[in-house]
């Protein structure tokens, strides 16, 4: 490998490696470095990787890398080539299309020889080639551009007449400025696209194209067009001239002879305007790089991915020696990260004492001496002098805080700190999205894993009832179905009842239950819940092993309460003849009168017992219409004598219009049988029963309210339970055997109804009963 210290040899030919992502570019300048002669091998690769692949065990003498180029930035390449096994490029040139401030800085840190700044014709590269082969030849290695602390301005000098062009360039490397000559238009122009001069000092008649044909072709051309150009001529000296000079676009027409102290002041002049104008163009450039980083987060949701490249491309732009990045993690540790071009191990301290005033004021701030800031607490070795810290916040919260240092004092300005926080506003959405992707695919995880685990078959259907998801219980449903993902299901397969209630679903946008029976006999619960912007999720649980149970249960029960009332038919018969048949004592009788309470009570049991099951087989049912207010005052009549012998006012008001249900009328009169009965226990004498009838739009509401006891708010939830007790208070002194009230919601279910209950202690209590109309006329 060709280093300062080993010159070429025609046996060692030299070797140019041109990196660039498009071919045709790349291409396009491995052939105009070929023709610098044979002793030239020109490799050309379109990315880093592919560099890194075609000098695997030979090496370069020359790079020539683009710096924005996908995978790898041309920084990156140069950095791993200077680590190359076969020793690093003797000499090295970036290129780039943005001037930002820290480029050059980066550049010069990894010792850069040249940044050339785009557009770049071939002819520039070979030049910049031949000469860096010229000076490898003489074992020397050229000065590095980066290293003059100030910029010396380039004045091309444009004119025909040698001794012109002697005085001018005299007088401009008097004043320190950089001369490069031009002596005919053609020159000019090309001069110009190579050497990017500051200012160009331009004569009018010259040979191959005058002065104002090569001004008009510079500000035609935008890669040039903002090079300020003086017009210095002799012979074109009347105002027309100068007027077409200057609408042209000429900066200033100076006429010779001239005066060399004016020439010098309008030429300070047009330069600290061009200074002025070229910090607006990086500035434009700068803003330029912050789409293009955008577009690189946006194509990332790793957030550890994030951070090196928020890291990488924060440190190059801004010319830093050191990055370090603190990303906030709720319930958890902090992610800290940092990135340094520098061999040094950089140390940052904890960035605590700076939160409370970021979160405060939601700005960044500048260090300008680190050393001079007690809140930055370094360690014994401070090599970092000069920091900028910004905010990463997201929609609500402060997400983390990225900073950046430099060796130097007072090297971050005021742009730095604004254009770094422009790319924390962009590295913030792309965190918040990264942790927002990260948080939905977790939960897509556990969905996966409970939909895959779940025993219950779960359906999703669209608003169009297609079908959209199942799980494999929901798979399993379908032995004798093809089903098919984004088709409904078809009629007439033995699923219209699933179908109606999606159906119904979907109109009314409320959670629904139901029961289906499968075509395979299987009985089905069935829970659909409507999802917001249109569709539901169905699950269904097999409950034919527990509909078979409870079927078996209820024969068993109907068939004992049925074996049973026989037994105590005889017992409290015999009771009462036992009274009749003699005299007998007042123990004997009270034995007979205990006997016949718990005689009593047994039947009432087992009637209960028995009705519950009759309406649990709904065996029996006789279904039709059934006019309320004719049958709640047959069951208010029946109770009238109880309520007067506790002393209760007992109210009820017969509705005047014909209000009919479909049902069960002997059911129905047991469900208001237990209602009203239960409300006169439980009303102490002198209490009050009322009955009301309410007939609404599409359902007939009965409340029966009593004055009593009151129900405990701690059971009311458990009130419908079979055989379910209240044990305080005074209901406790009351008889029963909890079944009343199982009984009384069992009809109200089987008639498509529902009851509610609301009581409160030592007020009363009050049961609605809602039961779909009939007919109301």
């Amino acid at each position: 490998m060709t280093t300062p210290e080993s010159s070429p040899t025609n046996a060692n030919p030299i070797r140019i490696l041109v990196v660039d992502d498009h071919p045709n570019t790349a291409a396009t300048l491995a052939r105009a470095l070929t023709q610098l002669g044979a002793s030239v091998n020109v490799l050309s690769a379109t990315s880093g990787h592919d560099a890194l692949e075609k000098i695997k065990g030979s090496g370069v003498d020359i790079l020539f890398t683009d710096m924005i180029m996908p995978e790898m930035t041309g920084l990156e390449l140069i950095e791993k080539m200077q680590k190359h096994p076969t020793g690093k490029p003797a000499y090295t040139y970036l290129v780039t299309a943005y001037d930002v401030p820290g480029l050059k800085v980066t550049a010069h840190r990894l010792k850069v020889n040249e940044v050339i700044i785009k557009p770049v014709r071939p002819e520039r590269i070979c030049q910049i080639a031949a000469h860096a082969i010229e000076e490898m030849k003489h074992s020397t290695r050229p000065a590095n551009k980066l290293v003059a602390a100030k910029k010396k301005f380039k004045i091309l000098v444009a004119d025909d007449r040698p001794d012109n062009v002697t005085l001018l360039t005299r007088y401009l490397e008097y004043e320190g400025y950089e001369c490069v000559i031009a002596r005919d238009g053609l020159e000019t122009l090309d001069k110009i696209h190579d050497e990017l001069p500051d200012l160009v000092l331009l004569d009018v008649d010259m040979p191959h194209k005058d002065g104002f044909t090569v001004l008009a072709e510079v500000r035609a051309d935008p890669a040039v067009s903002y090079i300020p150009v003086i017009i210095l001529t002799a012979a074109r000296l009347d105002s027309s001239d100068v007027q077409s000079g200057l609408n042209l676009g000429a900066d200033d027409y100076v006429t010779k002879p001239f005066d060399r102290h004016e020439l010098m002041a309008r030429i300070r002049t047009k330069l600290r305007v061009k200074e002025a104008e070229d910090v607006i163009r990086r500035r434009n450039r700068e803003l330029g790089i912050l789409p293009e980083i955008g577009r690189e987060l946006s194509a990332r949701l790793n957030i550890s991915e994030l951070v090196t490249i928020v890291l990488r491309r924060s440190v190059e732009t801004l010319g830093a020696i050191s990055g370090h990045i603190l990303i906030m993690n709720p319930g958890g540790v902090p992610v800290k990260k940092s990135y340094s071009t520098s061999d040094i191990e950089m140390d940052f301290p904890k960035l605590d004492g700076f939160l409370e005033s970021i979160q405060e004021s939601r700005q960044g701030l500048i260090i300008g001496d680190t050393l001079k800031d007690e809140r930055w607490q370094a360690g014994q070795v401070n090599l970092l002098h000069s920091v900028v810290i910004v905010p990463m916040f997201g929609r609500n919260t402060l997400l983390g805080l990225l900073v950046l240092a430099h060796e130097d004092e007072n090297y971050f300005a005021p742009e730095h700190l604004l254009l770094l926080q422009a790319i924390s506003g962009q590295a913030a959405i792309a965190l918040e999205n990264a942790r927002l992707y990260a948080d939905v695919a977790k939960e897509q995880q556990r969905l996966s894993a409970v939909l895959q685990s779940a025993a219950n078959a779960i359906l999703m259907f669209d608003g169009d009832d297609c079908l959209k998801l199942l799980n494999p219980a929901g798979e399993k449903l379908f032995t004798d179905y093809e089903t098919k993902l984004n088709m409904p299901l078809a009629r007439k397969g033995g699923y219209d009842k699933l179908i109606d209630l999606l159906e119904q679903v979907n109109v009314s946008n409320k959670s629904k239950t139901g029961e289906v029976t499968w075509p395979d006999g299987r009985t089905f619960t069935v829970l659909l819940t409507p999802i917001e912007g249109g569709g539901c999720v169905a699950v269904l649980q097999d409950v034919t092993h527990f509909k078979d149970v409870d079927r078996v249960k209820n024969e068993f029960i109907a068939t004992a309460s049925h074996d049973l009332k026989n037994p105590l038919t005889s017992i409290v018969g015999y009771s009462q003849m036992l009274l009749q048949s003699g005299p007998l004592t007042d123990m004997q009788t009270d034995f007979v009168h205990r006997i016949q309470h718990a005689g009593k009570n047994m039947h009432e049991l087992v009637q209960n017992m028995l009705s519950l099951v009759q309406v649990d087989l709904k065996a029996a049912q006789k279904y039709i219409p059934v006019e309320m207010s004719a049958l709640l005052a047959t069951v208010a009549d029946e109770f009238s004598l109880q309520a007067s012998a506790k002393e209760q006012t007992f109210d009820f008001a017969i509705l005047k219009e014909n209000a009919q249900v479909n049902g069960d009328s002997l059911q129905l009169k047991q469900l208001f049988r237990n209602l009203v009965g239960n409300a006169i226990k439980y009303t102490p004498l002198g209490g009050k029963i009322v009955i009301k009838i309410k007939v609404q739009k599409e359902n007939i509401q009965v409340d029966v309210q009593d004055t009593g006891f009151g129900i405990p708010a701690a059971d009311l939830p458990f009130i419908f339970d079979r055989f379910y007790r209240v044990r305080e208070g005074k209901n406790i002194e009351m008889e029963g055997n909890g079944l009343g009230l199982a009984i009384v919601k069992s009809i109200t279910e089987q008639h498509g109804g529902q009851i509610i209950v609301d009581s409160k202690v030592d007020q009363g209590t009050r049961f609605s009963v809602s039961l779909p109309i009939l007919a109301a006329s």
